[in-house]
């Protein structure tokens, strides 16, 4: 009898308890909702942009030949033949293997229509090849351009500048863009009569990418120049953007 009174009395304890704990459990809870919602009502929400301006230390460029012939294997053939000496004009200026890249290869018929027969019918075969050059030396930029024009690439076009190390420069203006951050949500407690106690949560709304200058077309030395193309890199802007709460 006592042993069934004792069995009785743990388990009403044990009842207890756990009431108990879930009922601490519920005003932990509740005192953090009631915190996070005071929170939510105390913030000040801004945006922050950082820029950087650099000098590119290195360019791409589109270097390629497009032939034509009624035949699409002569065409084929004149096209691989000239491709080959603008690819050894390229690497004998400095530029390496890997700094070699095919982007395009073409080789598709040129069709005419006859009002007579009302059908078409193809007059001529068109190949094209385009490699990616990359040029570590900006220097170098205008003399690439006029060698491969010298030994027969009669397409260059598409010159993008860039920085070989674009992570250093995007981690400065993502520094600059927080402080900006920071500075506008000091600006707007300031006029509110409230103190800001900190950051609570940070956004990164950018991604490293620099803002590329683009040139179309680039003009190639004629045989009657002795001026070396010139080439304009300008500057770059690596651009970074935050979006931070602050708390007061």
């Amino acid at each position: 009898m006592n042993g069934r009174r004792l069995k009785i009395g743990i388990s009403l304890l044990v009842l207890v308890c756990i009431a108990l704990t879930g009922f601490f459990i519920k005003e932990m809870m509740t005192e953090k909702a009631v915190a996070a919602e005071e929170i939510q009502k105390n913030l000040i929400s801004v945006s922050g942009r950082g820029v950087i301006k650099v000098k590119p230390d290195i360019a791409c460029i589109n270097i390629g030949v497009e032939t034509r012939n009624a035949d699409a294997q002569k065409a084929q053939q004149d096209n691989a033949r000239v491709m080959d000496k603008v690819v050894e004009k390229i690497r004998s200026l400095g530029i390496e293997e890997e700094d070699i890249k095919t982007i395009r290869y073409n080789l598709y018929p040129l069709q005419k229509y006859d009002k007579e027969t009302g059908k078409s019918s193809v007059y001529e075969y068109r190949a094209v090849n385009i490699v990616e050059v990359t040029v570590r030396d900006i220097d170098k930029m205008g003399t690439v351009i006029d060698g491969v024009a010298s030994v027969g690439s009669n397409t260059v076009s598409g010159i993008r500048f860039g920085v070989a190390d674009n992570q250093k420069y995007y981690t400065d203006a993502l520094e600059m863009a927080v402080k900006n951050a920071a500075g506008k949500a000091e600006s707007i407690a300031k006029a509110l009569g409230v103190t800001l106690k900190g950051a609570v949560n940070v956004q990164e709304t950018s991604y490293g990418e620099p803002v590329i200058r683009y040139d179309s077309a680039s003009k190639m030395k004629s045989d009657a120049e002795d001026v070396e193309t010139p080439v304009s890199p300008g500057e770059l802007e690596i651009s970074a953007g935050v979006t931070v709460q602050f708390s007061y």
